[in-house]
């Protein structure tokens, strides 16, 4: 069974504090509805949260290019490679299972940033999941990968 830790959380603050504004976590509380607290809590998506693993970030440095962990919109950046995980694979994150409702793709605001890191991370941006239940996240939390689909 491959695992790894949690190295660091985000959220996007909502319109009443700094909209837009990006905000690094010791822990983030969950549902299927979201981050409690974030700007996209029940948006009705089922793309809930980002998970983003250090390959991601390995990729952009092997290109010879460096950016803040953050970059790609990430909820949740762990240690263990999660970007062969496809949709119904299962993921456990500190006490909590989640399921993995898909990949993220290469976005183009990816564009300002690098014109090649699009083409760089096609695929290999990261995945979204979904808790099963009710969570609180926290830094250092043990990552498993329960079921691969």
């Amino acid at each position: 069974m491959e695992t790894g830790k949690v190295l660091m959380l985000y959220m996007t603050m909502p319109d009443m504090m700094r909209s837009g504004h990006r905000m690094e976590c010791d822990d983030i509380e969950c549902d299927e509805d979201g981050i409690f607290g974030d700007v996209n809590y029940e948006s009705g998506s089922e793309h809930v949260l980002l998970l983003v693993s250090k390959k991601s970030y390995d990729i952009i440095e092997e290109a010879d290019l460096f950016f803040d962990k953050g970059l790609l919109m990430e909820n949740i950046y762990v240690d263990i490679d999660i970007n062969h995980l496809k949709k119904d694979s299962v993921i456990q994150i500190g006490n909590t299972l989640f399921e993995v409702t898909g990949s993220c793709q290469a976005y183009n605001f990816l564009y300002k940033f690098a014109p090649e890191l699009p083409e760089l991370l096609q695929n290999k941006r990261g995945i979204f999941v979904t808790p099963m239940e009710h969570a609180v996240i926290t830094i250092g939390n043990e990552v498993k990968i329960i079921e691969s689909a």
